[in-house]
């Protein structure tokens, strides 16, 4: 990057101090200068680049990128923020800011036409990203035919929340987490705590490995658990044990908690999602028996920010995000869909 554009990228960004946080002028710039080299090495040639926010936790955040030739694409929703750079356009599709609009988009971009979006090429090169919000680091990968999810992706495991694996040739990761109700009539937030009957979700297993692994229970008779200090959620598996995962393969596996109702009313009442979600995020662990072997494993966050409650048929009640993040769905229902994981 030459010096005097150097110098007017961070004049574009002091000019933009009054309007955002310094941690979000920050977070973008780092995000930009990841794309940078793949512009400066043509890999990327088009005027626009669509960099779409997969998820975001505490102190990372995980974007998709692509090449399109209009500022808004099929597969996207509008851009929420627009910076040019090196006579580029960086389109960031945000979880938690509103969409521009298409007077905005034209304004910022000169593009009279930016009703007219860009067909992606879904077997085109897609890239994700991990950026830290508070550190300057981040990683980019090319998105392969051999992953199955964005967190299949070793050079991104820093980026997500939970427990970085010890082998890149076994992992586990928590994949969702949903809350039955006991009361289904009752989906008021500030009391939740005294509603939650029990957790659901799905745990990823991934054996890259050449042998088949098999998974049984732990001497005391536990799968995963979760814990909160003191407190301690177990979770159980649909599937029946003992569970084998073949080589060069997966397994996702459903899971709910055993009826723990202390466990969830020892949450606050402010919060109660956000407060167990972090819990489920950063401290659930496997205590299964592998190959024989006990071992402890605390389990990769796939950092989903969409979950849903149920009643305890398992019908869905009602469709929910993680603070922060704008409902999607009527921003969603005008394109074919968001880009998938893989």
């Amino acid at each position: 990057m030459k010096i005097k554009g150097f110098v007017l990228f961070n004049l574009l960004w002091l000019l933009f101090g009054c309007m955002h946080k310094s941690n979000d002028i920050d977070i973008y710039q780092r995000a930009i200068g990841y794309v940078m080299p793949l512009v400066d090495s043509g890999y990327i040639v088009d005027k626009y680049i669509h960099i779409y926010e997969h998820a975001e936790n505490d102190s990372n955040i995980l974007y998709s990128f692509f090449e399109g030739d209009s500022p808004t694409s099929d597969i996207a929703e509008f851009p929420s923020k627009i910076i040019k750079f090196n006579d580029r356009y960086f389109c960031f599709i945000e979880l938690d800011e509103p969409e521009l609009s298409i007077e905005q988009i034209n304004q910022i971009t000169n593009c009279n036409n930016a009703t007219v979006m860009s067909r992606t090429d879904i077997n085109a090169d897609i890239w994700f990203m991990g950026v830290s919000k508070y550190k300057n680091s981040g990683a980019v990968v090319k998105r392969s035919p051999d992953a199955d999810y964005i967190f299949d992706y070793t050079e991104l495991w820093p980026y997500f929340s939970g427990g970085q694996p010890d082998k890149t040739d076994f992992y586990m990761c928590l994949d969702d987490n949903d809350i039955v109700l006991s009361d289904p009539s009752y989906l008021k937030s500030d009391s939740l705590k005294f509603y939650i009957k029990k957790i659901c979700g799905k745990i990823y297993v991934k054996n890259k490995t050449d042998s088949t692994v098999v998974l049984s229970p732990s001497i005391l008779g536990k799968t995963f658990i979760v814990a909160n200090g003191p407190d301690t959620l177990s979770l159980s598996l649909h599937d029946s044990l003992p569970i084998e995962i073949s080589a060069k393969g997966f397994g996702v596996f459903f899971y709910e908690s055993r009826e723990n109702s202390s466990f969830f009313q020892n949450l606050p009442c402010k919060n109660t999602w956000m407060s167990l979600y972090k819990i489920l995020s950063d401290s659930t662990f496997s205590l299964f028996k592998i190959n024989g072997d006990t071992k402890t494993i605390r389990l990769l966050n796939n950092d989903s920010p969409t979950h849903y409650l149920r009643n305890d048929s398992g019908k869905i009640l009602k469709k929910f995000w993680n603070e922060g993040v704008f409902d999607k769905e009527k921003r969603n229902s005008r394109f074919i869909g968001i880009l998938s994981y893989s």
